[in-house]
């Protein structure tokens, strides 16, 4: 893995011995920050961070601000050593990163009540269905998505079942082998694309 574009364009991104963690591929990643540009100042969190992957290459593309949200001990060292392998130190607050070491559901929770919003909440949850709709009922209990924001999830293309009363609409969706990018706009006036 690598990153694809800014400050760290090039620079490799350490990945996993084991195939517990499935990074997301440079095609889809690549794919997914064409849809989410321009994304410099904003602030980005990582949930499902993994290697930090997704969240590396927000910082790489100019966010202000990234948190990265994984529970797994092995994924937490990962993220940590490429942090580290970046020269980024989160305990440095000019660096405006944080590493969340919690299940994602706790992290939402969280982040609500210290009352952050943020521009996009990137999810590159397991492949298991129903994590859609999981993902989309914790974003409505605890809204932490700024007006305007995206909510930008990789999923399995059989798991398309939807929360019926959604308040974000779909504005992208993009297909990419067995892999679905579905990106959510906090925007009511929004008007859906696709392929």
């Amino acid at each position: 893995m690598r990153i694809i574009a800014g400050r760290f364009k090039s620079r490799t991104v350490k990945a996993p011995k084991n195939m517990r963690i499935r990074p997301t591929s440079d095609k889809v990643k690549g794919a997914l920050f064409n849809m989410l540009e321009p994304i410099g100042g904003c602030s980005v969190v990582d949930f499902y961070a993994g290697t930090g992957n997704l969240g590396l290459e927000a910082l790489s593309r100019g966010a202000g601000e990234v948190v990265f949200v994984e529970k797994a001990p092995d994924s937490l060292k990962l993220i940590s050593e490429n942090l580290q392998s970046f020269e980024i130190n989160p305990r440095n607050p000019n660096e405006h990163v944080r590493v969340i070491p919690s299940e994602v559901s706790k992290a939402f929770y969280l982040l609500h009540q210290e009352g952050k919003k943020f521009d996009i909440l990137l999810a590159d949850p397991p492949y298991e269905t129903g994590i859609l709709k999981r993902l989309q009922h914790l974003l409505m209990e605890y809204p932490i998505l700024k007006d305007g924001g995206i909510f930008a999830v990789e999923h399995g293309q059989k798991d398309t079942e939807l929360e019926g009363n959604f308040p974000y609409p779909l504005v992208r969706q993009k297909k990419y082998g067995d892999t679905l990018l579905t990106l959510f706009k906090n925007s009511p006036d929004s008007s859906p694309e696709g392929d």
